[in-house]
C-alpha cells in the first residue's frame, strides 16, 4: 500500500529533454488559454497589478444598503426579526421567544451589501471527513474575539461585549455577552472557557492533541485564567500579554460544560480519560449532535465518510442592522469527495455553492472559462506568500545539514530559481515575484526588503557555490559534498500541492550544479515527517508571518523542537537567529504597538538577510461563489492566521437568493 502512495523521482537522471519538451508543451498550452482568458470579461473593480506592496484592495463597507447602525427602538423593545422556521417551533412552544433566546446586547453585524433573506441550504464540500476538520472548524468557531471580516483590518468583539488591560498589559478582564446559551437552551458562562482551557486544553491526560498550542503561553508559562463572576473573565500572566487579543481571535476558547464533565474523570470517578479524549476529537465536538455549539449551525447528521449536515442554532447570538437574528441560511452541508477534480466539477456544475478551500490556481484557466455560464462569479484574493521551500537545518544528513546551515548555500538556491518562469508556466502571471520575507498581507510587510536574493542569476549561483566548496570535481553536472558524494538532496510534497513547482525549480537547481530528488506522498505520511525532522526540504505554503503574533513557532525559537525546520535550534541556533528570539519575546510580552512594530521589523529583517526558507513568490488565491447567494465578499484573507479561507468567506451573513 506505502509503494502506491510514496514515489521517489529522481529527476537529474530522468531523460533532460523530455522534461523540457514537457515544459515547453506546458508553456504552449498556457499561452493558449492566456489568450482565451484574455477574451473574456475581466472582473470589475479588480486590478491585479495594481498595489503589490500593500495586496488587497479592500472592501467599501458604505456601499451597503444595510442599515449602518441598528435602531435603538429594536434593541429597547427587543422585537428581532427571526427565521420563519423558528418562529413555528416558538408559536408552538418549542422553543422559547426569539427575545429570550438572544443575550442582552446581541452582536450587531452589518451584512456587506443588503439585509439578506431567509432559508436555503449553503453547500461545500470536504476532502475528508476526519482529516479535513479545519475546513468546518474555521467555518463554524467562534470566540471572545475576532479578526475583522472579510479582511482583517482590525480585532473586534465577538462572545465578549467589552475588555481592558490592567497593570501594563499583565492582566486583561473580559466581559461576557449576558444572555448567551449554548445551542441546547444551556446558559454560557466563564465556567465553560475555564473547563476548556483547564480541563482539557492543558490537561495532558484530557487533551485529544499532542501539545497544547503556545498562542497561550508566556515565557513558556501559560497564562492564568480566573472566574470573577459568570461573565467576568480575568487573563494575567507575569509579563505583559502582547498576543492575548490574538490568542482570543483564534479558535474555541470554550466547550459546554454541563455536557462534557459527565465524560471527565476530575467530574466523573467512574469515567476515564482515554474515552474522554475519544469523545473529544475535533471531529466529535464538531459533528456530534449531542455536543452544544455556540455557532451558527449546530450538527444534526453525520453520515462518516459521506457528509455532515447543520441546521440553524436558534440561540445564535448575532443580529443584522435590521434586527434579524443571524445566520440567513437554515442549514449548512459537506459534502465529503475525495478527490479535488470532483469537488471542481461539482462547483461548476452548480452542485456547490463556496469553493475555496481546495481550489488551486491551476484550476484557473477552467474557472475563468466556465465562469461565462452565469452559474458562479469568481475572485481573486491575496496575494499570500508561498509556495516555500523549508530546508532542514537538522537533516539527518549531516552533508545536507551542513549545506543548508551555510547562508552563502540558501542565497546560491534562492538566485537559482528562475521566479518569472515559475510565475508563467505554472500562475498564469497570478503570483507575485518576493522571496522569503513577511508576506504582502502582513501589517509589516516591505516590498522592496521581499525582493532579496530574487534575481535569476545561474552564473552568480555557480559562482557562490564555488566559493563554499561545493565543486563538480568529475564533470558529470553535479556538484559533491566534501566525501564526494553528490550535491543532492529530496523535497517531500504531497501530490495535491506544488509537485509541479518542485519539478520545475528541480529543473532549474539542475542547471547550477544541484541534484533534486522529489518525494511525492500522502499528507498523512509527509505531516509527521515534518513534525519529527525526517526530511531535507519539505514543501508547502509559507506559513509564517502573515500575522507574526499568531505562528511565532515557525520562525523563531519558541520550543525545544521548534520551529520544525531547526529543531535544535535552542542549542545549535545561529546568532542572527537567537537575536529574532529575543525580538519576538519581546514584542510578545508588551501591548506598546509601538515597540511592537519596531520588533516585529527588525525580526522580519533578519529572517530576510538570512534567508532561512526558499520562496518562490505570492500567489493570488483563486476561489468562487455561486451567484444564487447574496452578501458574497469580493476580497479577503485567506491566511491561516485568519482562519483561512473558510472563516472570512462570513457564511452567517450570506443568504440564497429566491
Amino acid at each position: 500500500m506505502l509503494c502506491h502512495a510514496l514515489h521517489i523521482y529522481d529527476l537529474p537522471t530522468r531523460n533532460h529533454n523530455d522534461l523540457l519538451s514537457l515544459l515547453d508543451r506546458l508553456k504552449t498550452l498556457i499561452a493558449v488559454l492566456a489568450v482565451c482568458v484574455g477574451c473574456l470579461p475581466a472582473d470589475p473593480g479588480r486590478d491585479l497589478k495594481t498595489s503589490p506592496e500593500f495586496g488587497t484592495a479592500g472592501i467599501d463597507r458604505s456601499a451597503s444598503a444595510a442599515p449602518e447602525v441598528i435602531d435603538p427602538e429594536i434593541l429597547s423593545s427587543r422585537r428581532f426579526g427571526e427565521s420563519p422556521l423558528l418562529a413555528a417551533k416558538a408559536n408552538r412552544g418549542e422553543l422559547p421567544p426569539v427575545s429570550e433566546r438572544l443575550p442582552e446586547h446581541p452582536l450587531i453585524v452589518r451584512p456587506l451589501n443588503e439585509i439578506g433573506q431567509y432559508g436555503g441550504r449553503l453547500r461545500r464540500a470536504l476532502t475528508g471527513d476526519i482529516v479535513q476538520t479545519p475546513g468546518v472548524n474555521k467555518t463554524m468557531a467562534v470566540s471572545l474575539l475576532g479578526y475583522e471580516r472579510p479582511l482583517p483590518k482590525s480585532i473586534q468583539l465577538m462572545l465578549a461585549e467589552s475588555y481592558r488591560f490592567e497593570d501594563e498589559g499583565r492582566a486583561a478582564v473580559f466581559k461576557i455577552r449576558k444572555g448567551i446559551k449554548w445551542s441546547d437552551g444551556e446558559p454560557f458562562t466563564v465556567d465553560d472557557i475555564l473547563f476548556y482551557y483547564y480541563d482539557m486544553h492543558l490537561n495532558d491526560n484530557a487533551r485529544a492533541s499532542a501539545l497544547p498550542s503556545r498562542v497561550w503561553f508566556v515565557d513558556d508559562q501559560p497564562v492564568k485564567m480566573e472566574k470573577v463572576d459568570d461573565h467576568t473573565l480575568r487573563v494575567s500572566a507575569h509579563k505583559p500579554m502582547g498576543r492575548i487579543r490574538n490568542a482570543f481571535a483564534g479558535g474555541w476558547v470554550a466547550q459546554p460544560k454541563h455536557v462534557l464533565s459527565k465524560l471527565h474523570p476530575k467530574y466523573n470517578p467512574a469515567a476515564s480519560y482515554e474515552t474522554f479524549r475519544d469523545s473529544t476529537t475535533t471531529a466529535q465536538l464538531l459533528y456530534n449532535s449531542k455536543i452544544p455549539t455556540l455557532g451558527p449551525w449546530m450538527p444534526v447528521r453525520w453520515d462518516r465518510g459521506q457528509r455532515i449536515l447543520f441546521h440553524r442554532n436558534p440561540y445564535f447570538w448575532q443580529v443584522d442592522s435590521a434586527g434579524n437574528q443571524l445566520p440567513y441560511a437554515d442549514e449548512v452541508e459537506f459534502t465529503v469527495l475525495g478527490d479535488t477534480q470532483v469537488i471542481l466539477l461539482k462547483f461548476v456544475n452548480a452542485e456547490i455553492d463556496l469553493f475555496g478551500r481546495y481550489s488551486r490556481i491551476d484550476m484557473f484557466p477552467t474557472l475563468k472559462s466556465e465562469e461565462r455560464k452565469g452559474k458562479f462569479k469568481l475572485f481573486l484574493s491575496g496575494p499570500t506568500s508561498g509556495p516555500a521551500f523549508y530546508l532542514n537545518w537538522d537533516a539527518p544528513s549531516t552533508n545536507v545539514r551542513k549545506a543548508f546551515r551555510d547562508r552563502r548555500v540558501r542565497i546560491a538556491l534562492s538566485h537559482g530559481m528562475n521566479r518569472e518562469e515559475i510565475n508563467e508556466v505554472l500562475f498564469f502571471g497570478l503570483m507575485n515575484e518576493m522571496g522569503y520575507s513577511f508576506g504582502p498581507l502582513s501589517p509589516y510587510y516591505d516590498h522592496e526588503l521581499a525582493q532579496a536574493y530574487t534575481s535569476y542569476d545561474p552564473d552568480l549561483s555557480r559562482q557562490i557555490l564555488e566559493e563554499a566548496g561545493y565543486t563538480d570535481s568529475d564533470g558529470d553536472g553535479v556538484r559533491e559534498y566534501a566525501d564526494g558524494s553528490p550535491f543532492s538532496f529530496n523535497i517531500d510534497v504531497t501530490a495535491s500541492v506544488g509537485t509541479d513547482v518542485a519539478v520545475l525549480v528541480g529543473e532549474q537547481w539542475k542547471e547550477i550544479g544541484v541534484k533534486m530528488n522529489l518525494n511525492v506522498a500522502l499528507r498523512d505520511i509527509l505531516w509527521p515527517r515534518r513534525v519529527n525532522g525526517e526530511f531535507d526540504i519539505h514543501y508547502w505554503v509559507h506559513e509564517g508571518p502573515g500575522d507574526p503574533l499568531v505562528h511565532i513557532d515557525d520562525w523563531s525559537i519558541i520550543g525545544e523542537t521548534l520551529p520544525f525546520w531547526h529543531r535544535n535550534a535552542t542549542t545549535e541556533g545561529p546568532v542572527w537567529f537567537r537575536e529574532v528570539t529575543r525580538h519576538v519575546k519581546a514584542a510578545v510580552t508588551t501591548v506598546d504597538m509601538v515597540e511592537i512594530r519596531q520588533h516585529m521589523e527588525r525580526a522580519r529583517d533578519l529572517h530576510t538577510e538570512n534567508i532561512p526558507v526558499l520562496i518562490a513568490g505570492a500567489p493570488w488565491h483563486v476561489w468562487g461563489a455561486s451567484t444564487r447567494l447574496g452578501n458574497v465578499p469580493t476580497d479577503l484573507s485567506p491566511l491561516d492566521e485568519h482562519r483561512g479561507w473558510s472563516r472570512p468567506v462570513w457564511h452567517e451573513q450570506i443568504y440564497v437568493k429566491k
